[in-house]
């Protein structure tokens, strides 16, 4: 009998679902293609269109993960990216995914509904480890590096994802919280929407006081909890604190070099010809867009920043500009 490694050979975990506490592994044949747009579910959904996953569904118990994971050549992970949100890490994915030696998840849900389950430590950890370990299977050749894109929220199960994986490096990216607060009044992500399923990042207000809030003052206070959380690992002898202003640069230099990384003239241009486009809308050019964010964000916008976020945003710079001397 086929190994479970070749009976999924070519499917790839798109979903956990639970039931009862119980999860589940909703599965989508991949085949050879690359996660190369700018987030695993556009890569995903683009899959489901074709007639074949219309068609064909697998669904197996989280076990069969760990066998799939624990019975391929998986990749490790050579690199995680957590962020701030709206603050350039679409644009490092995108840039590292133009190599084909390289393996990038970009904000896969398996991976998020495993980090943010209610489950115990324990099994968080296993589970993490199997999905991790699956979406880093080596499945077209010269791949060797393997780098993980985390949902905004996830840097606050940093302890968890450290100790499942204790020795790979990681980066924590943010920006101008003007910057970012005016992004999410244009269009608000679902980390800033009060009652949303994303609620319970405020840890100090309940509710009521969360839709009574302003929405400039609810987005600055949830960007703070995320630097904050950042600040406090900032000093591990894994992180790299990098600011929205050092890219694209800083992929092809600070970045890789924390992440032990070289390149060759020719990667080199294919990465820099990647950062030129617009990395969530890659059909276009990119256009530095951080002085028309200033310029249109509320005052309301500039209060929230001031009090919730600056600060701390001074004291990431002040660490990341003493680490780079």
């Amino acid at each position: 009998m086929n190994s479970m490694s070749e009976q999924f050979r070519d499917w790839v975990p798109t979903r956990v679902s639970w039931k009862d506490s119980t999860p589940s592994v909703e599965w989508c044949y991949m085949g050879n293609e690359r996660f190369t747009d700018p987030f695993f579910e556009d890569t995903i959904r683009r899959l489901m269109r074709v007639p074949f996953n219309l068609l064909f569904r697998r669904e197996t118990s989280i076990e069969i993960l760990g066998e799939v994971s624990e019975q391929s050549e998986v990749v490790a992970p050579t690199g995680f990216i957590f962020h701030m949100s709206r603050c350039g890490s679409t644009l490092i994915a995108q840039m590292l995914a133009a190599l084909r030696r390289n393996i990038v998840i970009s904000e896969a849900p398996p991976v998020d509904s495993i980090i943010s389950s209610n489950a115990s430590d324990c099994d968080r950890g296993r589970w993490l480890a199997w999905m991790i370990g699956t979406l880093g299977r080596q499945r077209n050749e010269g791949e060797r590096n393997y780098f993980l894109k985390l949902d905004s929220w996830n840097i606050l199960e940093l302890d968890l994802i450290r100790r499942t994986f204790p020795a790979v490096p990681w980066i924590f990216l943010y920006r101008n919280p003007v910057e970012v607060i005016a992004s999410h009044m244009r269009q608000r992500g679902l980390q800033m929407v009060p009652g949303g399923p994303m609620t319970s990042l405020l840890t100090d207000v309940n509710l009521t006081q969360a839709l009574e809030m302003r929405a400039e003052e609810y987005c600055a206070r949830v960007l703070a909890r995320f630097c904050a959380f950042a600040l406090q690992n900032a000093r591990d002898q894994n992180a790299m604190l990098i600011n929205y202003d050092q890219l694209p640069g800083a992929v092809t230099k600070e970045i890789a070099k924390h992440f032990r990384l070289s390149f060759t003239d020719a990667e080199l241009a294919q990465m820099n010809d990647a950062a030129k486009l617009d990395a969530k809308t890659p059909k276009l050019f990119f256009e530095p867009d951080s002085e028309r964010k200033r310029t249109e964000a509320s005052d309301a916008a500039r209060r929230a920043a001031a009090e919730w976020v600056e600060p701390i945003y001074e004291q990431l710079e002040n660490i990341r500009i003493s680490f780079s001397k």
